[in-house]
């Protein structure tokens, strides 16, 4: 009990953010400046004296509105823009506190098993290396089931243990950039690597049983609070056209399991009727031996929707943003 304590205690303490910005979107005021530069923006615009390349957009490049960080998933080395990110309902969404470092949580899991993860980069450049440290907690999800049953298949004699996941991610990503683009900072393909270590503690002597299926029992030892899970994987970005974007991804689990090891597949394709909402649409493919089931075929559908404007992703001397 003293070694899960003191284990949860340093997870906790690694991850707090500096820096945090003192004024979180949407209840962000703006300060006299910015109000002045808006009016100013909006008057060249209607006089039709805007940007020189398109005159009905501002020629102050704080405050475009296009987001062009789309590319940069949650799960590749990229971070949010301060003050930007994404909520979705299937994935992670996301809030960039500060540069390089943002904190994301899956709100369509939260209430089965609540979760927090804050990624930070660590390098960027040829290779782009971030970090990712976060917590989750089953307990609601398997007391729920236990009680109701339900879409989270478990089981128990003698209650639902108080359980308590830590995940820690390396994450490298290589961008490749279109050299007959106007835009150098972004790319039109991002692959990534990542692997990660999830290990799930249970603070009382209760035992509860997953029943096997493909996705929920290769990540049972971290949900049940019984030991190591271990996650490797490869994923590819690709930024079809400004609107439509290819993500793909393969994960291999290992752990103590029944199959012992279990993959999985997952395409998805990302289309944005609009500048700040997105659809996206695809398939995840799991195989691995669980009971009589070797494989098994799920529908992927999201919804996001984006805030915050875009900044400048080049850093200049000494590491610096130049914008």
């Amino acid at each position: 009990m003293i070694q899960k304590t003191v284990i949860l205690f340093l997870l906790v303490f690694f991850v707090i953010a500096e820096n945090a910005e003192g004024q979180i979107w949407p209840f962000r005021k703006r300060s006299q400046a910015q109000k002045a530069t808006a009016e100013y923006n909006e008057r060249k615009q209607q006089a039709g004296e805007g940007n020189l390349f398109n005159r009905l957009l501002t020629n102050d490049p704080n405050q475009t509105d296009l987001r062009d960080d789309h590319i940069w998933s949650s799960n590749s080395a990229g971070t949010s823009y301060q003050n930007s990110g994404n909520i979705s309902f299937t994935s992670a969404s996301r809030y960039g506190l500060t540069p390089g470092l943002e904190v994301q949580t899956w709100l369509g899991l939260d209430f089965w098993i609540p979760n927090i993860f804050v990624k930070r980069e660590i390098s960027r450049g040829d290779l782009w290396i971030s970090s990712l440290h976060g917590v989750y907690s089953s307990w609601p999800g398997l007391k729920y089931a236990d009680a109701k049953g339900g879409p989270f298949p478990a089981d128990s004699l003698t209650g639902v243990p108080l359980t308590l996941a830590v995940r820690n991610q390396l994450i490298v990503s290589k961008p490749f950039f279109d050299v007959m683009d106007c835009n150098p900072h972004q790319p039109f393909l991002v692959l990534s690597g990542f692997l990660a270590i999830d290990y799930g503690m249970a603070f009382s002597d209760e035992k509860i049983y997953i029943e096997e299926r493909h996705v929920i029992t290769p990540r049972s030892r971290s949900y049940v609070g019984d030991g190591l899970v271990g996650t490797v994987g490869l994923r590819g970005d690709w930024r079809i056209n400004p609107v439509l974007y290819g993500r793909g991804e393969l994960r291999c689990l290992v752990g103590n399991f029944p199959s012992g090891m279990a993959i999985e597949q997952q395409s998805t394709v990302e289309y944005f009727p609009f500048l700040n909402l997105s659809l996206s649409g695809g398939y995840l493919l799991g195989m691995g031996s669980f009971g009589s089931n070797f494989l098994s075929l799920w529908p992927v559908v999201d919804i996001s929707f984006y805030f915050g404007r875009k900044q400048g992703r080049k850093r200049g001397l000494f590491e610096q943003r130049m914008f």
